[in-house]
């Protein structure tokens, strides 16, 4: 039977689109389906059927394992219960995006074990199974429609180059799958990164579309600090946390990076770009620290999910950023130990600014050893 095609360009409709994608995979059907990186073939993860034909389809070799994709980070714990800090910041990071993360997906408390035997032995045939998110909107779609994982395999036979265009699929594939969604070229023609994660390292498997280096700096640990302007409290604590933080390391605040720490601040209500304040700049100029270089920058969602830890300086700043990103709750925290607020002390003298960098110090002192374990 002839593959059908869409031509995404044509279409008006993607909500057609998305259904009939949705009903021919959870009917053991094999869709291809476009990425950022190539195009894949995929079948319903937990379709023992779909499985078995797609291995079938790729001519792929028995201990070869079939790579899942997921619809969002959100998805990961169901699925690794214990993804370790290096994965949960690559996967917070990176997805969606070009990278697939190869996890221990044996835990009995995972969903993977309510799967058929033959499908685990498919998909992590040596204990680990790799997990991504697409960055292709009508991927994503079909991904979040099925609310579970699929096989996503690249789109050609075993040994053959990924296909970059639905033609190339539709040559070596046609009547061997049964939908076939044409986006065009892929975007990045090459496939995703390849990770393995344990506890505390990783092993880069495969280098594709990000670069190792690129994946070092994306190690990185990200602490944020918030208030409101950017220009006083958030400022301050950046440049005392960056302080204690190397006397704790036992090295120059310069080195922090080498470390693999970045300390960064912003302000939920700033403008781009404005100077700290002048008090502050004279206060911080006590501890021997410098903020003549601070520029301020807006609170963004990109921020807020690079963080590993954000604390905030006020309470309002806490419900103001839960309101519109919930999800970031587990690493979100009033600075101040005690829940307290760090008053805000623009407008103050010397005195009032003062006051107000050493309950930051104090605050950030009592926690410096979370920081330095983020």
């Amino acid at each position: 039977m002839p593959s059908k095609m869409i031509s995404l360009h044509d279409v008006r409709n993607f909500d057609e689109i998305i259904v009939q994608s949705v009903t021919c995979l959870r009917q053991g059907g094999l869709v291809v389906l476009p990425t950022e990186t190539v195009y894949g073939i995929a079948a319903l993860a937990s379709n023992e059927s779909a499985i078995q034909r797609l291995i079938d389809v790729k001519g792929r070799r028995e201990g070869h394992a079939l790579p899942l994709a997921i619809a969002n980070y959100e998805m990961l714990n169901d699925y690794i219960p214990v993804p370790g800090i290096l994965g949960q910041r690559l996967a917070r990071r990176c997805w969606p995006g070009p990278l697939t993360l190869v996890f221990d997906g044996t835990a009995t408390e995972s969903q993977f074990s309510r799967y058929p035997f033959s499908v685990r032995k498919a998909i992590m045939p040596g204990g680990t199974v790799g997990l991504r998110v697409p960055n292709t909107p009508i991927t994503q779609e079909i991904l979040n429609e099925l609310g579970e994982p699929i096989a996503l395999s690249s789109a050609n036979l075993s040994g053959e180059s990924p296909a970059i265009t639905a033609e190339e699929v539709l040559l070596r594939l046609g009547g061997k799958v049964d939908l076939i969604l044409d986006s065009g070229e892929s975007d990045l023609k090459k496939p995703s990164t390849v990770i393995k994660v344990e506890a505390d390292s990783l092993e880069i498997l495969r280098e594709g579309a990000i670069a190792s280096d690129t994946i070092e700096k994306l190690t990185t640990k990200i602490i944020l600090f918030v208030c409101s302007g950017n220009t006083c409290r958030s400022p301050m604590a950046e440049a005392i946390c960056e302080k204690l933080l190397a006397n704790r390391l036992g090295c120059p605040i310069d080195d922090l990076e080498n470390r693999g720490y970045l300390i960064l601040s912003a302000g939920i209500s700033a403008v781009q770009d404005d100077c700290a304040s002048p008090m502050a700049k004279e206060v911080i100029a006590g501890y021997d620290l410098c903020l003549e270089e601070h520029r301020s920058q807006p609170l963004t969602e990109t921020l807020l999910r690079f963080a590993d830890q954000i604390y905030v300086l006020a309470r309002n700043h806490r419900e103001a950023i839960l309101s519109f990103w919930p999800r970031v709750d587990m690493r979100l925290q009033v600075l101040r130990p005690d829940g307290g607020d760090v008053a805000d002390p623009i407008g103050g003298n010397y005195d009032v600014y003062h006051q107000c960098a050493n309950e930051i110090e104090n605050a950030i002192a009592a926690r410096i050893d979370a920081i330095a374990d983020a």
